[in-house]
């Protein structure tokens, strides 16, 4: 190759990779579109316009606000706690454009996930203002925290082990954490202030399921989820150009699909066996499992082997039934079981990683460092 061509093919490399990312951060983005049919097919017909609006809004709410000063709170150059530059994108290099926009899909997702906890039972102005403090507050504030490297937990602790020392930082590789166990904070919370849907609690205190008015809307929001979640875990690693990133883009497909394939088998065998009185399988336990095990399966998509992958799914299939119990139990009405996919699979996901992380897991290691990983990760 002449030598006035490399800085040419250099930057072709390089607007390719940003292209790629572009691609699949506008796939995490048609998710929204996921959420809506997923939620307006999981309430009652009266209701669909309602969450659909809130759905559409969401987007062009948080959009606004993670512009103004989400971004900078999670991404500009401030302490362990906060950000401090970057307000409405000032100062910001143009090849970090790819990077707000990445982070904004992540973010709306967060906040897109209390809607359907709080579903048929919240006025569009509340929601809306909810919109704009999650994406331009709540969220910004754990990324940072969490994904950058002035963040107190990303910043990690020093291990010594073996006469050498070691860095330990918290684990979140596609946000079962900094997006889902936040969406799934807020969604309980939520669902706890406003109290139960008439009619969703008899007097005795026992459940009675509502039933939403269409599967299939609902099945093609669960289809376009999961297939969001593969560009949601993809676009993380944020690399395409070195020598091992066709292998570890791989790895976290595999891994998504696998865990996915887990938890949806599990979540319908054990709620099958668990409610012998119905005659019919589940069909949202099966939706709902599935998108259990994509959560989980995030915080360590790039750092567990596809056998790894299957049993956080497993797991996390167990996970959502058991948690979508306990939320029944204590009489909060959770329309669309958020708490216990988001909530219960993000909390599950970061605690899969001190076991089964390649590198520092307790099944691979077994000395302090992956100890000292358990409880930091336990700690975020």
């Amino acid at each position: 190759m002449a030598p006035d061509a490399q800085p040419t093919f250099a930057a072709f490399v390089h607007n390719v990779e940003d292209a790629f990312f572009v691609l699949a951060a506008s796939t995490v983005f048609f998710m929204q579109a996921g959420f809506a049919f997923f939620e307006a097919g999981s309430v009652r017909s009266k209701n669909t316009t309602n969450i659909l609006f809130k759905n559409l809004l969401d987007s062009f709410v948080g959009c606004v606000a993670f512009w103004a000063v989400g971004f900078a709170f999670a991404f500009g150059h401030g302490n362990g706690f906060i950000g401090k530059r970057h307000f409405f994108l000032s100062e910001l290099d143009d090849g970090d454009l790819i990077t707000f926009f990445i982070q904004y899909t992540y973010s709306i997702t967060a906040s897109t996930i209390v809607s359907g906890a709080m579903a048929e039972r919240t006025e569009l102005k509340s929601y809306l203002c909810f919109s704009a403090f999650c994406t331009s507050w709540l969220q910004p504030l754990v990324a940072h925290w969490t994904w950058t490297e002035e963040g107190w937990l990303y910043s990690g602790v020093d291990v010594e082990c073996q006469n050498t020392t070691v860095i330990v930082r918290y684990t979140d590789f596609a946000g079962s954490s900094v997006v889902h166990v936040v969406g799934g904070v807020a969604a309980f919370t939520g669902a706890l202030v406003l109290g139960p849907r008439i009619g969703r609690f008899n007097k005795d205190g026992n459940s009675v399921k509502l039933v939403g008015h269409t599967t299939t809307m609902a099945t093609l929001g669960g289809f376009i989820l999961a297939y969001g979640f593969f560009a949601f875990n993809l676009a993380s690693h944020r690399s395409l150009s070195e020598p091992e990133d066709g292998a570890v883009m791989g790895q976290i497909a595999v891994n998504c699909i696998l865990a996915g394939s887990g938890g949806s088998l599990t979540a319908v065998i054990t709620q099958r066996c668990l409610d012998r009185r119905q005659s019919k399988w589940s069909l949202m336990a099966a939706l709902n499992g599935c998108l259990t095990g994509m959560v989980a399966i995030g915080a360590g998509a790039n750092s567990v082997q596809p056998y790894g992958g299957f049993i956080v799914g497993c797991i996390a299939g167990l996970v959502f039934i058991g948690v979508a119990k306990i939320v029944e139990r204590v009489g909060v009405d959770d329309a669309l079981d958020a708490v216990a996919v988001h909530f219960g699979g993000g909390v599950w996901g970061i605690m899969s990683i001190p076991f089964l992380d390649t590198e520092q897991g307790i099944f691979y290691l077994r000395n302090k460092v992956s100890l000292v990983l358990l409880g930091w990760n336990l700690c975020g």
